[in-house]
């Protein structure tokens, strides 16, 4: 019940963010070259690629996907495998 009610806050807030832009436009009387559409497109294109990017690790975190680490008995194995190979040294 309190996600609905945050997302009811924000959606309200959006809306009262895109009623004000609406209302408050006026000409601009400025000059925007061909490239200024390019430049708003790739800006807008990465933030989605980092979105994307972020949902991903949240869900592949979320979800166990990923990155395994050994267990309790292999891990306990290569580390006493380093020690011994440290301790007995180069051969004389």
């Amino acid at each position: 019940m309190r996600r609905w009610k945050r997302f009811a806050w924000y959606s309200y807030g959006l809306i009262q963010v895109a009623v004000l832009l609406v209302v408050a436009t006026k000409p601009a009387y400025a000059y925007g070259d061909p490239g200024t559409g390019l430049l708003f497109l790739q800006v807008g294109g990465s933030m989605l690629a980092g979105a994307v990017f972020a949902f991903r690790a949240k869900v592949r975190k979320f979800l166990g996907i990923g990155k395994h680490t050994l267990d309790e008995t292999e891990n306990d194995a290569a580390a006493q495998e380093t020690v011994s190979k440290d301790v007995s040294g180069p051969p004389a």
